[in-house]
């Protein structure tokens, strides 16, 4: 038995899951705090006291390397775990970085750059994993290393870098201004712009934008964020009415010259996304004081590449028309028409397209895309109602729209057909929060299943030591609650299925219960698992610390992880569920707002073809003739394909009159 195989157990798994099984925070004031391998109290959110506790075991037990470490090994390990984690293998980078930095014996090295670049790797590979609560554990254990500030701080730089991003990705805003404490002021300015933005954040997010305002104006220009604070500084003044002050700080971000000075060195790929929304920002702004050409300048330096160029287009094109400027709107909706795209405001730019026609008194083109309209978007708002009664098909058709795979191809039963599925989800709008969830269900997901294999090694661990010569029995016919659990769970999945399919098809009552009746005995029995789990997560108390007693102890700990996920999936789901309940509640309210004024514009056609007629009436009564009279004129329009016309040339020749040659 190797200490690297127990310990990337524990690391790579049990560590992970302390986040997801919603641990309480950690407190800031410890009664009596244990001394961690780096001389600084032990983060319980690290795991670092239990991976000392297996090391110290194995060492007693002789399992453990007898070998002390080096310098060396720690820059190996350090190269080794970079290459894993850029080859996106996080969970073995994890494991290893885990055995290395909670080994006593790195206690020697922890205060070096080498050291200090070992934990801040590891909790960038926890970072990555979406474990935050562990990896904001090194993050601070990094920062309080001593001389982490010294010379260029390469690694504390690093960390403050991370715990930004973390902090901001999490929603965890004050917690990250916490662990950031002990950023010292002496630190480079850039660092001191990742502190100022965040700031900024959480003083926005607790309703105080006054004193957001203050820390966004400190980031300064080098920042990476320099562009993000200076575009949330101009909305916050646009929402307190300082039109001028807003627009002054987005055409800071806006101008087209920047982007020579500030890509190259300070900028990444957030800097042009930034740069777009201030642009469109400047629209709005000008769209709102009623200065037409200016909004249409602002929208037009929206560059062809960028995603936010359809919301460019159409709202630069009802700019023209509410200018009046029909021509104009026409040109931007016919650009918008030619990129070929599917975008949230396809149904909005047909109506807006439409009301162009009614300006300009072209009521036929106009009524047949009001007709078009109504009969192609009141299936797909219908569809809409539909998808909100069916979970499945919710689910099916927001990850279609997250990914942007095809929605057409979910199963969805025969009561949506694809092509309003797939209108569904170019139309709909999805909430910032719901990315958020489901990045957290994809990690608990995953986890869950690193959870599942750590608690089965952990088994046979217990059976190789139990067992004489270490050998593990071929067969086991003893299951284990867990995996009863997770059985029953599974059957639970596929009986709702089931009905879920019988009830689209619209089967009889009677077909219905016998499914029904397996579904309350399956929920019967995932009670009683769960109840056996419980009992023996319980059973620990008094335990050792030799080996046998830390399996039996982590054992316990992995079941009770495993009570939490169920806890946390069900939030996960019902938080899910809501979200994209309201996601497709807003594309039913705005279909049934545009299919109203599709069928108010079809009046509108009727009463302007009658109004054309009236108007005709009269100049016929005044001696005018329409032009539709003067073209049933023409005899040039009625002649077949085969057939010509020589048009009158004015006075006959003489001599084209038969019969009067030498006539005088």
């Amino acid at each position: 038995m190797r200490a690297l195989s127990i310990t990337a157990l524990m690391a790579g798994v049990l560590a992970s899951n302390v986040a997801l099984a919603q641990q309480p925070p950690v407190s800031t004031t410890p009664a009596t705090p244990t001394q961690s391998v780096a001389g600084s109290p032990a983060d319980p959110q690290t795991r670092g006291e239990s991976m000392q506790a297996y090391h110290a075991t194995l060492v007693q037990r002789r399992l453990g390397s007898t070998q002390p470490m080096k310098l060396g090994d720690v820059s190996n390990q350090l190269a080794v775990s970079e290459d894993l984690l850029r080859t996106g293998r996080v969970d073995e980078a994890i494991s290893r970085m885990t055995e290395l930095v909670e080994n006593p014996q790195f206690s020697n090295f922890a205060e070096n750059e080498e050291g200090r670049a070992s934990t801040f790797l590891l909790g960038d590979a926890l970072a990555t994993a979406g474990i935050y609560d562990s990896a904001r554990g090194y993050f601070r254990r990094v920062l309080a290393a001593k001389g982490a500030w010294d010379g260029v701080a390469i690694s504390a730089r690093r960390a403050v870098r991370r715990l930004v991003e973390v902090a901001i990705d999490s929603g965890k805003l004050q917690e990250g201004l916490s662990d950031l404490s002990t950023v010292p002021q002496t630190a480079p300015e850039e660092t001191q712009g990742e502190v100022a933005y965040l700031t900024g954040r959480a003083r926005e997010s607790a309703h105080d934008p006054d004193s957001a305002l203050t820390a966004y104006a400190q980031v300064p220009q080098k920042s990476r964020f320099w562009a993000q604070a200076t575009y949330l500084q101009g909305l916050i003044n646009v929402e307190k009415g300082k039109y001028k002050e807003g627009e002054d700080l987005f055409c800071k971000v806006a101008d087209p010259k920047r982007s020579a000075h500030t890509t190259p060195i300070f900028a990444d790929e957030r800097f042009f996304a930034v740069r777009d929304l201030a642009r469109l920002a400047l629209g709005r702004v000008a769209h709102e004081q009623f200065r037409f050409d200016d909004s249409r300048y602002y929208y037009y330096l929206v560059p062809r590449d960028s995603d936010r160029l359809a919301e460019a287009l159409y709202e630069g094109a009802t700019s023209r028309y509410e200018k009046k400027d029909y021509e104009g709107a026409r040109e931007l909706l016919d650009e918008l028409k030619a990129l070929q795209i599917h975008h949230p405001y396809e149904d909005e730019a047909w109506i807006l397209d439409a009301y162009v026609d009614l300006a300009q008194c072209k009521f036929e083109e106009a009524d047949k895309k009001l007709l078009k309209f109504v009969a192609l978007y009141e299936p797909v708002r219908d569809s809409a109602r539909k998808v909100q009664l069916d979970e499945r098909a919710m689910a099916a058709l927001l990850t279609a729209a997250r990914s942007g795979t095809d929605a057409g191809g979910a199963e969805v039963g025969a009561s949506v057909s694809p092509e309003s599925m797939r209108a569904i989800a170019a139309l709909v709008r999805l909430d910032a929060t719901y990315g958020t969830v489901a990045r957290r269900r994809a990690v608990l997901e995953h986890e869950a299943s690193g959870l599942h294999l750590a608690q089965t090694t952990l088994g046979d661990m217990q059976q190789a030591l139990a067992t004489n010569g270490g050998l593990r029995p071929a067969i086991n016919d003893s299951p284990r609650p867990e995996d009863q659990l997770a059985d029953a769970r599974a059957s639970l999945d596929g009986v709702r299925h089931a009905i879920d399919d019988l009830e689209s098809e619209h089967a009889t009552a009677d077909q219905i219960a016998p499914l029904k009746a397996e579904l309350t005995a399956l929920e019967e029995r995932i009670k009683l698992a769960a109840s056996v789990t419980s009992a023996q997560s319980s059973d620990v108390a008094g335990a050792g610390k030799d080996l046998p007693d830390l399996f039996r102890m982590d054992s316990a700990t992995s079941v009770q992880y495993a009570q939490a996920l169920e806890v946390a999936r069900k939030e996960l789901d019902r938080a899910e569920t809501l979200l994209a309940k309201d996601a497709l509640r807003r594309v039913d309210l705005r279909l049934s707002r545009l299919l109203r004024r599709a069928r108010l514009g079809r009046i509108e056609t009727v009463l302007g073809r009658k109004r054309a007629l009236e108007v005709e009436i009269e100049a016929i009564n005044n001696g005018i003739l329409p032009a539709s009279a003067l073209d049933s004129l023409d005899a040039a329009r009625f002649l077949r394909d085969k057939e010509e016309y020589w048009p009158f040339e004015g006075d006959d020749w003489p001599d084209e009159f038969v019969g009067g040659e030498g006539l005088k």
